[in-house]
């Protein structure tokens, strides 16, 4: 009975024309066998999988070959037929054999001819885990080989190799195989090894392997002997968290409904889901959202998934701005960090990330702010009616009494507005009547630069700062309603600054988070210079400072969204 083979090497590609992905290294590589120019060292680099060490072979066994077809081994040839059990290859992996002594004996062996082939081949699988000593081992045979000799050098970490090591051999990059690219090689193995699986059930292995065709070829093999796997059956087996489930968990954070969140993961923690993998999973569709909000013409060819999860992400789609959505993907690639250094509370951490999903109250970083500005200027917190008053220094009791009656009388005078209220009708309630102490200004009692003195119920009004960065700037209600027009988003974030103007220099003092997202932003700094520009009839340069205790309001407080 012949020994069962590994699909990955059962399959692994004898000549160029099955190397999949990498068109534009085998075309080069076959030129070369063509015409005779073969270099003495070379360098594949590019991620696991990709076919570095399958092109090696194939490019080792064509140089040798008698009767190259379009730079393709013939095979049948006597030195193809050899190739295999040839002493004249040698394969290193340096991940084991990386001392300087190991180099030292590949050097030693070098000046012996071939015994079978054409060329001794040395294949250096790993190289960058070679030692600082064995590299230096390597030099001068690498830059000056016997011309019998070549040097194929593999590596997934290039930024690990000297550069006196790159500078001696031909480098190639290999690019990870595209799901595209994947589906024709698999639906050909699948159908020569007898699998009945579906093409939806194929286009999740090829995107699971995340661009190595050996992981796929791996994970398809799990499915050897079976008929009738659809996507749903490969899911479970390759412990993969259905679309099912991660479509569901994705409304409810849309909704914002934590409860049923948490109870979509309940169920996947009962059927030993991964966590990990569900962290990954939904990651990925809101990676996929934002490519529908940003790239909505591209959705066919950036997003890898079914017309089904599409039609299911739109649903969902008007549901998350374009700040919650970076604010979700934050948490997630948190959460994940978390998950690989904490593997006996992956539960708990998941359930703290949907909890921190459904509710960016509970997080205080620059995207939780951004979303919650966001929210609130888009209506998730309307007003109707005139505007709350802000609470304004109590005087005396008696000013207080006198005050109040004033406001009833005008109240139901014949020009007079209706109370304030919320959209839901409620009035809004009138602001507390009690003693600010010493400092009014701590509760945003108007912008009081000074203690204000109170004489026989009479009240001075605040001083304007003597050391204030120029005058007020009285155009600025203007500039902020060309602001909004154009950028709602910057609107929200300096609505409630307070500009000033000397000569041609404008300073805006705004809120220490609004300073830093105007600052991380560059375009934000030319549209406020711009229209404020535009307004005054000369060209200014902004300024960017913070709210001083006595500019701030309360309204401005992002604790209270």
């Amino acid at each position: 009975m012949p020994q069962y083979m590994a699909l990955y090497r059962k399959w692994r590609p004898s000549v160029f024309a099955d190397v999949i992905g990498q068109d534009h290294i085998t075309k080069v590589l076959r030129s070369e066998i063509m015409q005779k120019s073969v270099s003495h060292a070379y360098l594949f680099c590019g991620s696991r999988g990709t076919g570095k060490t399958t092109c090696a072979k194939i490019l080792a066994k064509a140089v040798s070959c008698e009767n190259p077809v379009d730079g393709d081994p013939c095979g049948v040839c006597e030195k193809c037929k050899a190739f295999e059990n040839s002493l004249d290859i040698v394969e290193m992996d340096a991940a084991s054999n990386n001392s300087v002594n190991d180099i030292r004996e590949l050097r030693d062996r070098i000046s012996f001819m071939p015994i079978e082939l054409s060329r001794k081949v040395y294949i250096i699988d790993e190289v960058h885990m070679l030692s600082v000593s064995a590299f230096n081992a390597l030099l001068k045979t690498l830059e000056e080989p016997p011309a019998h000799v070549m040097f194929i050098l593999a590596t997934t970490e290039l930024n690990k190799i000297p550069a006196t090591i790159l500078s001696r051999c031909k480098r190639f990059d290999f690019h990870r195989i595209s799901p595209e690219d994947m589906m024709p090689r698999l639906r050909t193995i699948s159908d020569s090894e007898n699998i009945g699986i579906d093409d939806a059930a194929l286009g999740l292995i090829a995107r699971l392997a995340t661009g190595a065709m050996r992981d796929a070829l791996s994970m398809l093999e799990l499915f050897v002997g079976q008929q009738n796997i659809d996507r749903e059956k490969a899911a479970s087996m390759l412990g993969v968290i259905g679309n099912a489930t991660v479509l569901s968990l994705l409304q409810s954070i849309a909704d914002k409904d934590a409860a049923s969140a948490l109870e979509t993961v309940e169920q996947a923690y009962k059927t030993s889901k991964d966590m990990s993998v569900l962290c990954t999973e939904l990651g990925g569709m809101f990676r996929n959202l934002l490519v529908m909000k940003y790239a909505s013409s591209h959705v066919s060819s950036l997003i890898d998934e079914g017309a089904d999860v599409i039609e299911a992400l739109r649903n969902c789609e008007d549901k998350f701005s374009s700040e919650r959505l970076l604010y979700c993907t934050e948490v997630v690639e948190d959460t994940q960090n978390k998950l690989s250094r904490n593997a006996l509370s992956r539960r708990t951490l998941i359930e703290l990330m949907i909890m921190r999903l459904c509710d960016s109250k509970l997080s205080v970083s620059p995207s939780a702010l951004l979303e919650r500005v966001s929210a609130l200027e888009s209506g998730a917190v309307r007003i109707s009616g005139a505007a709350v008053s802000k609470p304004v220094l109590r005087q005396s009791s008696a000013d207080a009494v006198s005050s109040k009656q004033q406001n009833t009388e005008s109240a139901h005078g014949a020009d007079a507005q209706p109370d304030a209220v919320f959209s839901d009708g409620s009035p809004i309630p009138e602001p507390p009547s009690q003693d600010f102490g010493e400092d009014p200004a701590l509760y945003g009692a108007g912008n009081v630069t000074e203690k204000e003195n109170v004489t026989n119920g009479e009240k001075n009004q605040s001083s304007v700062s003597s050391d204030a960065p120029g005058k007020p700037m009285t155009a600025y209600a203007e500039v902020l309603e060309d602001i909004k027009a154009k950028d709602m988003m910057l609107y929200s974030l300096i609505s409630s600054g307070r500009a000033y103007i000397k000569d041609d220099t404008m300073t805006l003092n705004v809120s220490k988070i609004a300073k830093f997202m105007v600052n991380s932003d560059p375009k934000y700094k030319t549209l406020i210079e711009e229209l404020s520009s535009a307004k005054l009839g000369y060209a200014v340069n902004l300024v960017l400072g913070e709210l001083t205790k006595a500019e701030e309001q309360p309204a401005d407080d992002l604790g209270g969204f």
